[in-house]
């Protein structure tokens, strides 16, 4: 029963790792006291040498493993829907484990009752179409100062056959600059990160921010100046991705484009990790 109790009082969130925003699988204790899942805190620290959160050097060495949060981690697991992007896999709960029998029960129904089901029927099917011709043209797009026009939500059938990953992290030692967030505390004083996009084949594309910070992206078609960031912009987006992450979609050409990684509040800073879906791989650099 302490047991349960200790489980119970868990939050969700003390079960992920920061960096890949997933279930623990090998949890381990930095020396800078955050927990991370080993394979993600090795390649940081490969990378970088220094604490995601303190900056202070971080040894391999002086891992940690936390064998109660790995078996919390894992209890959790078997309980809810995960996933795995590294592996691209997703794993839901056992339903049931024994099958029971079914009984197939066949109404009776006469003319009467088909006639109302039929009228029943097109009624919802009128009210559908209402809604669909009403509604359908508002918040479906957006447009930007240049004239650029692009989708707020993902159009059915859309098939993403390839997606290119990069990690950074935004710190104390990034460029700043006064990010037209919206933000009601205004500041010069935004850390940014600028990624070249090269797009090849034309066609859907979908960028999609992961971290623990509320992160604000900005896609510019050709150069990105700092001190006019309105400039050339195409897509911008706060909150779409949920949890603070943004995501932004639409057409894209074969051109060249610049990603800008912000926070929407001035004085952030933390690591991230971005996806771009589309479909055909692009690069990155």
């Amino acid at each position: 029963m302490a047991r349960t109790n200790s489980e119970q009082n868990v939050d969700i969130d003390d079960l992920i790792c920061p960096i890949t925003m997933e279930l623990f699988r090998d949890p381990v204790i930095a020396n800078d006291g955050h927990v991370y899942d080993r394979a993600a805190i090795t390649k940081w620290i490969n990378e970088h040498g220094t604490s995601p959160f303190t900056r202070q050097p971080l040894q391999l060495s002086e891992l940690q493993p936390d064998d109660h949060l790995r078996q919390l981690a894992a209890r959790r697991r078997n309980l809810v829907v995960s996933s795995d992007a590294q592996h691209n896999i997703v794993t839901f709960p056992l339903l049931r484990t024994n099958a029971r029998p079914t009984e197939l029960v066949y109404p009776k129904y006469n003319a009467s009752h088909i006639c109302i089901f039929s009228c029943c029927g097109v009624i919802v099917l009128v009210i559908t179409l209402t809604i669909v011709i009403v509604w359908a043209p508002q918040n479906s797009s957006k447009t930007t100062r240049n004239g650029y026009s692009y989708s707020t939500s993902t159009p059915p059938n859309i098939i993403l056959n390839a997606s290119t990953n990069f990690s950074a992290a935004l710190t104390t030692m990034s460029s700043t600059y006064e990010a037209p967030t919206g933000s009601p505390i205004p500041s010069n004083n935004h850390y940014y990160i600028v990624r070249k996009i090269f797009v090849n084949t034309y066609g859907y594309y979908v960028i999609r921010s992961n971290s623990f910070i509320d992160l604000y992206g900005y896609l510019y078609r050709d150069a990105f100046n700092a001190t006019r960031p309105t400039v050339n912009l195409v897509m911008q987006n706060d909150d779409s991705g949920g949890r603070g992450q943004f995501l932004m979609q639409g057409l894209l050409s074969s051109s060249l484009y610049n990603l800008v990684v912000t926070t929407y509040s001035p004085n952030v800073t933390g690591p991230f990790s971005i996806s771009v879906g589309g479909p055909e791989p692009v690069i990155i650099q």
